[in-house]
């Protein structure tokens, strides 16, 4: 078993860009395979939190099948592999269904457990939060 710490940073990174590979590529069970059981998703700036993976799940299916196409570029990511944590800087751009644009820059904070899974992700937007 994997641990925080038994991950380089590499890895860690690695983690976070296959996760912003799974949303940009519409697909929900890669998406939730990232998250642990009881993990959770607080978007900080828009003060909502999801809990678990039935409420993630219901989370990015709204997210992706509202969304025409979206695209996440990572710009910068920090690892730590004694904690199992990770921040990455990511530029959005996205359009909606209908036809709504959103570009942000936004940041993400990722915890990883022992068994390599996000336990916890809270995410700062700077714009109007399309995971709702």
């Amino acid at each position: 078993m994997a641990t925080p710490q038994s991950m380089t940073r590499d890895q860690l990174a690695s983690l976070a860009k296959s996760y912003f590979q799974a949303v940009d590529a519409n697909d929900v069970d890669l998406v939730l395979s990232h998250f642990a059981p009881d993990a959770t998703l607080t978007v900080q700036t828009d003060h909502v939190t999801f809990t678990g993976l039935d409420e993630l799940r219901q989370m990015f299916s709204g997210f992706i099948t509202n969304s025409k196409q979206m695209l996440h570029e990572v710009k910068s990511i920090v690892a730590d592999e004694k904690t199992g944590k990770v921040a990455t800087q990511q530029y959005f751009t996205g359009e909606s269904l209908e036809g709504t644009q959103s570009e942000m820059l936004n940041c993400n904070f990722f915890d990883v457990n022992a068994d390599g899974k996000f336990s916890r992700v809270v995410i700062w937007m700077a714009g109007k939060n399309p995971l709702k």
